[in-house]
């Protein structure tokens, strides 16, 4: 609901100040050539800016904390920081929405200060490490993927429906549906209160596995109850080190959080589809909105029925179950997002675009299944550490791609129009390179052991 008013209510602060600096100046060779001056390249430019440096100093805290907040959870469990994590991204919401209220005495840069807040619980990376952990610890393997997809859909059919109420709310003024997304913030925390902890039930899982002797070497290795707050100190940094260790000893888990940081870059690039769509075709802000919509629904089409049936015909006619079959997926989605990207940069016209959307939304199942390939190359106690440096990953990737792409949309308004989706031209590229990392990830040589992994839950 707040995505689009974001961007209006920003554009429009930038243009007020863009216009009182014109007037001030008294020069009227200032003025714009556009007969709508908020469409200039000087407010475009700024507005893109703006939401760049946000979105990069929003990952901070995330890239920052996400690995101890994730080792912290395999220790203490996943409700307290999911906790954590929703009152930081709340908090830094509520300092946003100030700042445009008031932006005539706050200047807007300000609103990247919303990234302290987000201190508290890690922010977005966090967040959502920690949901999909949980999912992924009540699933078997070959239902990872699925309940992902499906966790995921919920996402799209967010969009799919705040869009265009957001759009039609708009029409009273950006400011109100801005406002009015707190409260849907405030309302969706509340399921939160009364989910389960689910890390008793992954440590059961791993303690099943677990050998008599391995279990009487655990008990031995256990640190005693009383320690001096320096030893207490020492064993945690010494836990932490140990904890991290299984990432960066296994070649095929260090790819998979490198497609990561390589497949997050590229996806950033769509914070700025409205604001290149409304500046290439003239579109107002409600109306290319609406192309959020448009990627939902296809996204839901993509996550509820043509991947589940891709799953299926995988088992059946590939024989391609669990990883293998998250492996072979990740192939073809990640190759449709490379064509949707690619033709989101050459689109001429509108209907073009739209193509090129449908085609990335398709594609967008990419991220879905390289995570589920991911959890299947560790323990399962182990998940939220993994997903913790994955939220790493993908923050370094929001921290350089931020500044990155609204550079680089800034040089295609200047290059001229054919030149102004060049954002989506190098997130083509991008994507290139993470198919290709997946390509090389190695599952072994014996197919028949993925079934017995993890066997269906009871």
């Amino acid at each position: 609901m707040s995505t689009a008013p974001q961007v209006a209510v920003y554009e429009d602060i930038i243009c007020r100040n863009y216009r009182a600096t014109l007037h001030g100046t008294g020069n009227t060779t200032l003025t714009p050539p556009e007969s709508n001056p908020c469409k200039s390249e000087a407010v475009q430019g700024e507005l893109a800016l703006v939401i760049g440096y946000q979105n990069t100093f929003d990952v901070l805290p995330g890239l920052v904390l996400s690995l101890p907040y994730g080792v912290l959870s395999d220790r203490w469990g996943r409700k307290p920081f999911l906790y954590l994590s929703m009152l930081g991204i709340l908090l830094g919401e509520i300092w946003v929405r100030i700042v445009c209220l008031w932006s005539s005495v706050i200047p807007l840069r300000m609103v990247w200060l919303s990234a302290a807040f987000k201190i508290i619980g890690g922010g977005d990376q966090v967040l959502i490490a920690i949901a999909m952990v949980i999912v992924a610890e009540v699933f078997s393997e070959d239902e990872r993927a699925t309940a992902l997809f499906r966790l995921q859909s919920c996402v799209q059919i967010a969009e799919i429906l705040a869009t265009p109420l957001s759009a039609y709310l708009m029409t009273f003024g950006p400011m109100f549906p801005f406002v009015l997304s707190i409260g849907v913030i405030i309302v969706g925390t509340i399921p939160a209160l009364f989910l389960p902890e689910t890390l008793r039930h992954a440590k059961g899982k791993q303690v099943d596995r677990r050998s008599p002797e391995q279990d009487s070497e655990s008990e031995q290795s256990r640190p005693p109850r009383k320690q001096s707050v320096l030893q207490d100190l020492t064993r945690q940094v010494r836990e932490f080190t140990q904890s991290t260790r299984f990432i960066w000893a296994d070649s095929n888990i260090c790819l998979m959080v490198f497609v990561m940081f390589v497949t997050v870059m590229s996806r950033q690039c769509t914070n700025l589809l409205m604001q290149y769509v409304s500046k290439k075709f003239d579109w107002s802000i409600s109306r290319a909105s609406l192309l959020i919509s448009l990627r939902g629904i296809f996204s839901l089409v993509t996550y509820l029925i043509i991947m589940p049936i891709l799953t299926f015909l995988a088992a059946k006619h590939l024989n391609l179950r669990g990883k293998r079959s998250d492996h072979f997926l990740s192939k073809g989605s990640g190759v449709l997002s490379v064509i949707g990207f690619a033709a989101i940069f050459l689109a001429p016209t509108p209907a073009i675009l739209i193509g090129g959307l449908v085609i990335l939304s398709i594609g967008s199942a990419f991220m879905i299944t390289t995570r589920s390939l991911a959890t299947s190359l560790v323990q399962p106690d182990h998940a939220a550490t993994l997903y913790s440096a994955i939220g790493i990953a993908q923050g370094g990737g929001t921290l350089l791609s931020g500044p990155l792409f609204a550079n680089l949309f800034r040089l295609g308004m200047h290059l001229g129009p054919v030149w102004m989706g060049l954002p989506f031209l190098q997130a083509s590229l991008f994507f290139a390179v993470a198919v290709a990392a997946v390509w090389h990830v190695r599952l072994g040589p014996s197919p028949a052991n993925d079934e017995e992994q993890d066997p269906l839950l009871s």
